[in-house]
């Protein structure tokens, strides 16, 4: 007979020193060594947590690789477990996945990025226990983890050893604490504004859900295309309201973009008519109407908002050209250096409707 098993999202939090770091994944050897000082210190601070089995994962993701639609890291995980359970049925164990030739044997637990960015790491973890434990047990660790769930400097020298990265801190973490903490950065950044359309898509990926978000930004998640669907507003779309107000909704715009990106959350820019995306719909092309200008372009910048757009004058027509991301308005703006020589730099509020 089949034992009904609850699996119960963990995680290793690691504040870490400052610095560019390109190891990210760690050897099976070094995995089992580090599962084993973590589950010591899971066990230490929740009684019965050591009646399941432990899976480690050998890699340091950061927060938002780690919070993404379908959490596939921690699927992974329980994918793992699933056959050796199966197997030999669940027992107090441990299971640490850890790279052979480099290479760890899902995709899903190798971190998107080559290098971490930030100053916290986390190392997923699941807990698979029992169904008759799980509720309570997770329950209990919903209350308990996050406040006494210390990681003890034998894991942390693991991390150094394995990874080079030296942390000052250590804390074991419930997926649902990791996700409070990602919504607590997103305060201090000035982002909690655009944080429900990434809680949603994590907490509720299969509920349509419309958003009025920052700065007049709206957005509706479809759950039959997996996506985030953005209508994006050129200036002359935006009406009589103030140029300022436009400066805002675009900024929104793109900073949402940005945060869909990092959480691997898909989305797609709707555009009105008179309007065309290009690469890869991460740019958007407008039309305006004749001009008299000569053939030219100018960029069009902003103390407060940066690079806003370009307008191209091409035989006596008129065109915005409005980059959605950073590296869009990178790749663009080389382009536009090299076909306009002269390119101009003109303000924000130059850019006629």
């Amino acid at each position: 007979m089949t034992t009904a098993i609850h699996d119960i999202r963990l995680a290793a939090g690691f504040e870490i020193q400052p610095g560019s770091y390109s190891r990210r994944t760690i050897d099976r050897l070094q995995a089992e060594r580090l599962a084993e000082a973590l589950a010591k210190d899971l066990a230490r601070t929740v009684d019965q947590a050591d009646q399941g089995m432990l899976v480690a994962a050998g890699a340091a993701f950061e927060p938002h690789e780690l919070l993404r639609p379908g959490l596939p890291a921690w699927s992974a995980l329980a994918d793992a477990a699933e056959p050796l359970i199966r197997q030999s049925g669940l027992s107090p164990s441990l299971l640490a996945i850890g790279t052979h030739q480099g290479q760890l044997p899902d995709q899903r637990l190798t971190p998107p990025n080559p290098t971490v960015q930030g100053q916290f790491v986390v190392i997923p973890l699941l807990l698979v226990v029992t169904e008759e434990l799980g509720i309570s047990l997770e329950s209990q660790l919903e209350r308990e983890l996050f406040e006494r769930g210390s990681i003890d400097p034998p894991a942390r020298a693991l991390l150094s050893e394995a990874l080079g990265m030296e942390s000052t801190h250590g804390q074991l973490l419930t997926a649902n604490d990791l996700l409070a903490l990602q919504h607590v950065q997103m305060d201090t950044a000035g982002l909690s504004g655009l944080w429900p359309v990434v809680e949603h898509v994590l907490l509720a990926p299969d509920e349509a859900m419309d958003f009025d978000l920052a700065a007049g930004l709206q957005a509706t998640w479809q759950p039959e295309h997996n996506q985030l669907v953005l209508p994006f507003l050129g200036l002359i779309d935006f009406g009589q309201r103030d140029i300022r107000d436009y400066g805002l909704w675009l900024r929104a715009a793109r900073t949402l973009i940005t945060l869909c990106d990092s959480h691997g959350i898909v989305w797609r820019a709707e555009v009105a008519a008179g309007c065309e995306l290009d690469l890869d719909g991460r740019l958007v092309r407008q039309d305006v109407g004749k001009t008299h200008e000569p053939n030219s372009a100018a960029q069009h910048l902003d103390d407060e908002f940066g690079l806003v757009a370009w307008s191209v004058a091409d035989s006596g027509q008129l065109k915005h050209i409005y980059p959605l991301d950073a590296g869009t308005a990178n790749q663009v703006n080389r382009t536009m250096h090299q076909q306009f020589p002269g390119l101009e730099t003109r303000t924000f509020d130059e850019l006629k409707p």
